[in-house]
């Protein structure tokens, strides 16, 4: 007779697993210590009014389809109080969780593979909608988070996996990466927030197929990858903001078979230290104001075999930025000229004609794209006055 093995031992544990079933309304704050519990919460209301409605303080458990009304006052952006604390919860889940009237919906600390699912939350203005901090490969899946100061902020949590969710109008970003790696941040749309999105002070970190979009304050981006190595933006699509990607002290990254369209300029490399070096490969630039703007003469920069809307098809290197552009980058008031009838000939005239300084941008395998419609005064405004907070931030 064949032995069964371990597997009736692991089942009889599973099925033996202890439930809490809440129902109607429950006055928080709640705290939960028992490993493996399952929290069945649909249709219940947990209200809380001090400190974290909801702390979860052991591995692997479960909470479901539960409300959290409310939270303590504290709104510190690093500290806040929560909807939801997990403090060393490996494994646990948040599942089709609403929050409302919270400075947090979730803080996460050191809780490596935790999960948030279908969180749906509504922010008071000053905190993250979700605090990730120091828990490796967890996840934020599904989600939608509007009206925080940043709709997901993490901090030193390698393998984190930021997927398919919604972050709209928050005050300053949507999501923000700091000092982690090899993040996956996959398929969210992020739009309309303050400033934009950023990931910072890491490395081999992956931004593929998000939307980034509406981002339109004068300092606004869809992306900025900061002091970061070997970072890949890929597969996205830049849209309408006033920058759509920002590389500042960025090296060994690829920016691949992207879309940058109607932004006010598409790409731009620009130091803080120096250092940037990147690799522009297979991405589609419609309707930018500018398509690339290089703030760093150091910067070691291959653009290969991208289209463009402003190529000619013609047997020669196209240059997807001007020495216009590379003079805006240090006068910036000088924006207001940038649609005038003599700029636009200087540089329709110098992309067929690379300058001896700015031939090693120029790209030998650019692709015409059909035109787009041309950009007028917004960028114009916006240009200037993202471009002086900029040059002034240096100064200072």
């Amino acid at each position: 007779m064949r032995p069964l093995g371990w597997w009736p031992l692991f089942l009889g544990v599973a099925l033996a697993a202890p439930v809490l079933q809440l129902r109607g309304e429950v006055r928080g704050p709640l705290v939960l210590a028992t490993p493996g519990l399952l929290v069945e919460g649909e249709g219940a209301v947990l209200r809380g009014d001090r400190g974290h409605t909801l702390s979860l303080l052991a591995p692997g458990i479960r909470v479901r389809g539960l409300t959290v009304v409310g939270a303590g006052p504290e709104d510190d952006f690093f500290e806040p109080d929560a909807a939801i604390y997990l403090g060393g919860c490996r494994g646990c889940l948040l599942e089709g969780i609403r929050v409302e009237g919270a400075p947090t919906a979730v803080r996460m600390e050191d809780s490596p593979m935790a999960a948030v699912r279908g969180l749906k939350a509504q922010g008071l203005g000053a905190s993250p909608g979700v605090l990730v901090y120091s828990s490796p490969n967890a996840l934020v899946e599904g989600s939608h988070l509007r009206g925080f100061m940043e709709g997901i902020y993490v901090e030193y949590s390698p393998g984190m996996r930021i997927r398919d969710n919604l972050l709209e109008g928050n005050g300053r970003y949507g999501f923000h990466v700091m000092f982690s790696w090899e993040v996956d941040i996959e398929g969210n749309v992020s739009t309309k927030n303050g400033i934009g999105n950023a990931v910072m002070h890491g490395a081999q970190n992956r931004i593929r197929i998000n939307r980034l979009e509406g981002h339109k304050s004068p300092v606004a981006y869809g992306l900025l990858l900061q002091d970061e190595r070997g970072t890949v933006a890929e597969g996205n699509l830049f849209l309408e903001n006033t920058l759509g990607l920002v590389l500042m002290d960025a090296a060994e990254a690829r920016v691949q078979g992207n879309r940058f369209q109607e932004n006010g300029t598409a790409l731009r490399i620009a130091r803080e230290r120096g250092g940037n070096s990147a690799q522009v490969k297979g991405n589609r630039f419609l309707g930018n104001l500018y398509d690339l703007l290089v703030d760093d003469p150091e910067a070691r920069v291959q653009v290969v075999a991208n289209g463009y809307d402003r190529a000619s098809g013609l047997p020669v290197p196209h240059l997807p930025t001007s020495s216009f552009a590379l003079l805006l980058a240090r006068q910036p008031e000088l924006s207001l000229f940038a649609l005038s009838p003599g700029i636009v000939l200087w540089e329709a005239a110098e992309a067929q004609v690379p300058g001896l300084r700015l031939v090693a941008l120029a790209d030998a395998q650019a692709a015409p794209l059909p035109k787009a419609v041309a950009f007028q005064g917004p960028w114009i405004f916006l240009g200037v006055l993202g471009g002086v907070l900029w040059w002034w931030r240096r100064r200072t």
